[in-house]
């Protein structure tokens, strides 16, 4: 089995890729439509423990992950607020285990009725516990989720903990009237302490000194167990069948597998778990009904190319009820009440509106807090104010209207149309303790690895490892102690030897093509690693601004010539659109495929500019439109209600993908032309024709061409836009689309 982690940190330069895949493909035309099931009541119970008694480590994120799934099923699927009950550390109902199957009995079981929709969202520490009637080869152990209460008979022998078991949710889910049931666990139940930058959602086995006898669950479990079975009239012989045969009710999505691990990550402003933003952000882009099936196979997608680019292998687990069409059904067997947003409007106070991001990326919120606004949509859609951001704290901003005949009301949805990036982006680096004596010298010579000719600031931002701070990436060095633990947890792919210096993903996964020479010096390596630095800033910012919503009626497809798979693309995440189908599974394209890109400019009125860049998992970039590099500016050009095709069939070429693994195609259009970074790219070039490889040395000042070109076209495109900070980079969406393709190669 392989070592997994889950990966979307803040920052994580390729983690957003398939998200940003996803943001663009719900963009096509012509899916099919999901089937969807119109319900009665929409009930949700939300779980979430940070505070746990001693000696159980403390989590942070797992009250952020409660609000994360109220605010989304709120108002994106239409929960009514007072059907959503919430069990947390800060909530008038604290999460013990009695309350949680009160809760789950009072709240779901007895209001629940046939055609009903039900959530159970838990976010907490995992635990495996010896299980009397085991379902899987090779242990006698299941999972459960434990609780805040005290502990008791811990400390030698066999502890007795007061989780709840797997059995038990098997039995609860099955007490439910309805069918349409989805349980969520952003929990693990195996590992524990920290990996980088997060906590392990788990307790070790020697944390309460188990040893090799395990844990068990209270009396009181077992107690309620035969409750159930004899309430549901089940024997103990057919209920171990049914659990040998699957879950008992709808759907289960899990963070972690059995024997896996689920992280506990820090991000810019706050703390979450890594699996519940990464479900929910996806999930707040969806403009319509989509089947879980298609979900699950797009953040399958999303995971396994962020582990091409970090060697980090997670996959989130959709398990549905045995004979059972509930992966054909909704997520939440509910179709979305309303399209796509970033944010959602939670009050108005006199003039300042709060509201909630929860469908911005980690890594827009990182770099883009020097000028952030919205778009407020009506019930219908349509615009009806303009609002700036003043601050942010976490998750939740406040802004100001700047604009717009309507006024901001609580539940009102908000898109993003304008972003400002930081003067001066930095990559997030953190130094990690395997340098022993020799951290506070890495910390000097990454300071002073990546200058700004321009401010004479650092493009890094380098902090010793604390697991607080949201990094990018950490420098540490493989030791002997640590190689043993990957491989003891099966850790498959090709690591690094021992004492070679590397980057290491947040969670501590070993970044490919990293790493040196062995025994080499922090110096020696702080230089080898410098051009592999500058390109993943580059990437880090290019990512950050494919998540903006766009209103240029761009849209297109990757495909094989010849026929074969395609992939459909889009530059617009247009302001206003609709909530629709979204049912698309994507075939990955064959090693040896010729491809070609597709874009399509449907504005009658007005011209275009594209460009169009390739990313490989390392980071490397080559520009591949234009190509014609004796006059690169009317090469980019398309015309109104018109096409391009890359590269042109006239020319008999085409992309030819070989190996294995995963590619970014990142497309820019935009109304102005990308004058200062193609003048760049024609030096690199030295205008010989032909696709132009975008090196370390060479990608910094390409970035801070291509930002000044977005900041002219920007600040020319849009009355009002001129006034915002002059120190910002700015990108507004009227003017600027950049999307984010993420292709598979098997």
């Amino acid at each position: 089995m392989k070592r997994r982690h889950f990966l979307q940190f803040a920052g994580s330069t390729l983690a957003a890729m398939g998200l940003s895949q996803a943001n663009f493909l719900k963009q096509a035309e012509g899916y099919r439509q999901a089937i969807a099931q119109s319900t009665p009541r929409k009930l949700a119970l939300l779980v979430g423990v940070n505070d746990y008694p001693s000696p159980i480590p403390d989590l942070g994120g797992c009250l952020t992950d409660v609000d994360l799934q109220y605010e989304l099923l709120v108002n994106k699927f239409g929960f009514a607020p007072s059907d959503v009950l919430k069990i947390s550390d800060g909530e008038d109902i604290g999460p013990t285990r009695q309350n949680v199957l009160d809760a789950y009995n009072e709240h779901l079981v007895k209001q629940a009725k046939p055609g009903d929709v039900v959530v159970f969202h838990y976010s907490g520490h995992g635990v495996p516990v010896k299980d009397p009637d085991p379902i899987y080869e090779n242990s006698d152990e299941n999972g459960a989720i434990i609780l805040n209460d005290p502990l008791s008979n811990v400390g030698g022998g066999t502890p007795k903990l007061p989780v709840i078991t797997g059995r038990t949710l098997f039995l609860l889910a099955r007490s439910l009237q309805t069918n349409n049931v989805t349980t969520i666990l952003d929990s693990c139940h195996s590992g524990g302490g920290t990996r980088g930058t997060g906590r392990v959602r788990a307790i070790s086995r020697d944390l309460l000194r188990a040893g090799s006898s395990g844990y068990e669950a209270i009396p009181a479990e077992f107690e309620l167990q035969r409750q159930l079975l004899a309430a549901q009239g089940l024997s103990p012989e057919d209920f171990l069948a049914e659990r040998k045969a699957g879950i008992s009710n709808g759907l289960s999505i899990g963070s972690a597998q059995f024997s896996e691990l689920a992280l506990d990550a820090p991000f810019d402003g706050f703390k979450a778990g890594a699996f519940s933003y990464l479900l929910t952000r996806y999930l707040w882009q969806l403009p319509g009904s989509t089947r879980a099936e298609s979900i699950r196979v797009n953040l399958t997608r999303s995971t396994k190319a962020a582990a091409a680019a970090k060697h980090h292998s997670q996959v989130p687990l959709f398990q549905a009820a045995p004979g059972s069409d509930s992966l054909d059904k909704p997520i939440y067997f509910t179709s979305p009440a309303s399209g796509p947003a970033e944010a959602v409007i939670t009050s108005i106070s006199g003039d300042e509106v709060e509201y909630w991001l929860g469908g911005l990326s980690a890594q827009s919120l990182a770099l883009t807090n020097e000028a952030l606004r919205f778009t407020v949509l009506d019930a219908a859609r349509e615009p009806v104010a303009e609002i700036e951001q003043a601050s942010r704290n976490g998750l939740r901003a406040i802004g100001k209207k700047i604009s717009g005949e309507g006024e901001p009301k609580p539940g009102m949805l908000l898109r993003e149309t304008l972003v400002g990036l930081e003067s001066n982006p930095q990559l997030r680096v953190g130094v990690h303790e395997s340098l022993g004596e020799e951290v506070d010298q890495a910390i000097a010579a990454l300071s002073n690895a990546l200058v700004s000719e321009g401010s004479g600031r650092s493009q890094l931002e380098v902090t010793a490892v604390d697991g607080t701070t949201p990094l990018d990436y950490i420098f540490g060095r493989m030791t002997e102690e640590y190689r043993a633990e990957l491989i003891a947890e099966g850790y498959e792919d090709t690591l690094p030897p021992v004492n070679t210096l590397s980057l290491f993903s947040p969670a501590m996964e070993p970044t490919p093509t990293s790493y040196g020479r062995i025994d080499e010096t922090v110096t020696a390596a702080v230089n080898r690693l410098k051009p592999q630095l500058k390109l993943l800033l580059v990437n880090k910012v290019l990512n950050a601004l494919s998540n903006t919503a766009s209103s240029l009626e761009v849209s297109g497809e990757i495909f094989t010539v010849g026929g074969g798979p395609s992939l459909p693309l889009s530059g617009s995440r247009a302001l206003n659109s609709e909530a629709r189908s979204l049912d698309l599974e994507i075939e990955p394209f064959n090693a040896g495929s010729q491809l070609r890109i597709r874009v399509q400019n449907s504005d009658p009125n007005q011209s275009l500019y594209l460009s169009c860049l390739v990313i490989d998992p390392s980071g490397k970039m080559t520009v591949v439109y234009p190509y014609e590099w004796d006059a690169p500016e009317d090469a980019a050009l398309i015309a109104p209600d018109s096409e391009v095709v890359i590269p042109k069939p006239e020319t008999g070429k085409a992309f030819e993908v070989g190996g294995a693994g995963f590619l970014e195609v990142m497309t820019i259009t935009s109304t102005g032309s990308l004058r200062n970074a193609l003048r760049g790219l024609q030096e690199i070039s030295r205008s010989a024709d032909g696709y132009v490889p975008v090196g370390g040395d060479d990608s910094i000042g390409f970035l801070g061409s291509l930002l000044s070109d977005f900041d002219n076209i920007s600040r020319n495109a849009t009355f009002g836009v001129a006034d915002v900070n002059s120190t910002a980079s700015v990108v507004d969406g009227s003017a600027i689309a950049i999307s984010s393709t993420v292709i598979e190669v098997a």
